[in-house]
């Protein structure tokens, strides 16, 4: 009898099978490379916020104040460029400002979004409620303007007398 207790083999070597080695070595490196995979993914719950994914962050609180602030002077200007284009006569072209005034709202969002994650301190922090507050002010300025694109059926003096109006009630110039 045979050392390894089978009847059958004795005097025999055991041959390996290439193809269940090989298959067997996937079946490992796969399974390993998963948990890598698994590893590497972040822990928690992650929502898919697309308002969220192009929000900026600076080390420095200085720096996020500065971008947002020189942000927000274009934003507000292409908004201004956008309601001095308007066209008295046709109404026809409220809709693509209206549509405009809606990506506007969402990037003033972020730019709030973005200096609430500044982490100001000391003399910054003062500079950060004026900037906050005046994004604030922006934004019920943009709602005020889609408002008023969105319901006007008056004349187009008296539209242009509303947006006039809104503009004051919010930045009092």
């Amino acid at each position: 009898m045979s050392s390894d207790g089978n009847k059958y083999n004795s005097g025999k070597t055991k041959k390996y099978n290439k193809k269940g080695i090989i298959l067997t070595s996937c079946i490992v490196v796969g399974i390993i490379g998963a948990s890598f995979l698994i590893w590497f993914l972040p822990q928690g719950n992650v929502k898919n916020n697309t308002t969220n994914d192009t929000m900026m962050l600076f080390s420095n609180p200085n720096d996020t104040l500065i971008s947002v602030n020189n942000q927000y002077v274009i934003l507000k200007d292409e908004v201004d460029s956008q309601l001095k284009n308007i066209s008295i006569t046709n109404r026809s072209n409220l809709t693509p400002i209206r549509n405009s005034l809606d990506v506007s709202i969402t990037q003033n969002n972020q730019l709030m979004q973005t200096l609430l994650n500044g982490n100001p301190s000391g003399s910054l922090v003062n500079e950060y409620v004026k900037l906050m507050n005046t994004l604030k002010n922006f934004s019920f300025y943009l709602v005020d303007i889609k408002n008023i694109t969105s319901s006007s059926q008056s004349s187009s003096d008296s539209l242009m007398k509303d947006l006039t109006t809104a503009k004051k009630r919010w930045f009092g110039n």
